[in-house]
């Protein structure tokens, strides 16, 4: 029969639904699978904020005198040793300075090491074959420069170097407690090119625990 529709209870008897109220009943489970439920778990974080392991410091040649008239080897660090700004003024030909900013892991005999990372994130623009770099030594390693008409580190006596020219994220090595890592700075200008005006390289120090790869 057209509009109804048979259901057998339980008890044996018919009972007949019509079919609006089919299409209520069907509507009214539809909007309970679809319902907005919300639970809420309690949870806490606490925040424990610590010294920094890893600090940022002078260098034996920070705030030295540099080239030109009235000019020095600017570096200025944090007030807690967790930034550095480095302003130096390189000519033509290598410009090479030495230990003007060191990195050490401030942790006790026993304590962590810490991965420690260079991200050049903004690069450094100089003239055509130009030169700029980072160079890491360990703490108290002597320096040599060799090579002709260029000189440049002697391979083997860094831990490592970073090119700022190029962005992108370098492992410099594993610092243990106690230690520390020398800063360098090398810059080469061509004779034949112009002397560039004043440029900025961005970076960051990023050090961990952890043996993840930095985000």
């Amino acid at each position: 029969m057209s509009g109804n529709n048979l259901i057998i209870n339980n008890e044996g008897r018919k009972r007949r639904i019509t079919t609006p109220l089919i299409a209520l009943l069907i509507a009214v489970v539809i909007s309970i699978a679809f319902a907005a439920v919300f639970v809420y778990y309690p949870m806490t974080v606490t925040v424990s904020a610590v010294n920094p392991p890893i600090m940022i410091g002078y260098g034996s040649n920070s705030n030295q005198y540099d080239l030109g008239h009235d000019n020095n080897i600017q570096v200025s660090v944090g007030s807690n040793n967790a930034s550095l700004s480095i302003t130096i003024h390189p000519t033509y030909g290598v410009s090479y300075y030495k230990n003007i900013s060191i990195i050490t892991n401030m942790e006790p005999t026993g304590g962590k090491a810490y991965n420690i990372y260079i991200r050049v994130v903004n690069p450094i623009t100089l003239p055509t074959d130009s030169i700029a770099k980072l160079y890491i030594y360990s703490k108290g390693v002597s320096r040599s420069l060799s090579d002709f008409p260029t000189p440049s580190p002697a391979s083997g006596t860094y831990v490592n170097v970073v090119d700022l020219k190029t962005s992108g994220t370098t492992l410099i090595g594993s610092l243990g407690a106690g230690q520390g890592y020398e800063i360098d700075l090398y810059i080469y200008i061509p004779e034949e090119a112009s002397l560039p005006s004043t440029q900025t390289v961005q970076l960051y120090l990023i050090y961990t625990p952890s043996s993840e790869e930095p985000p």
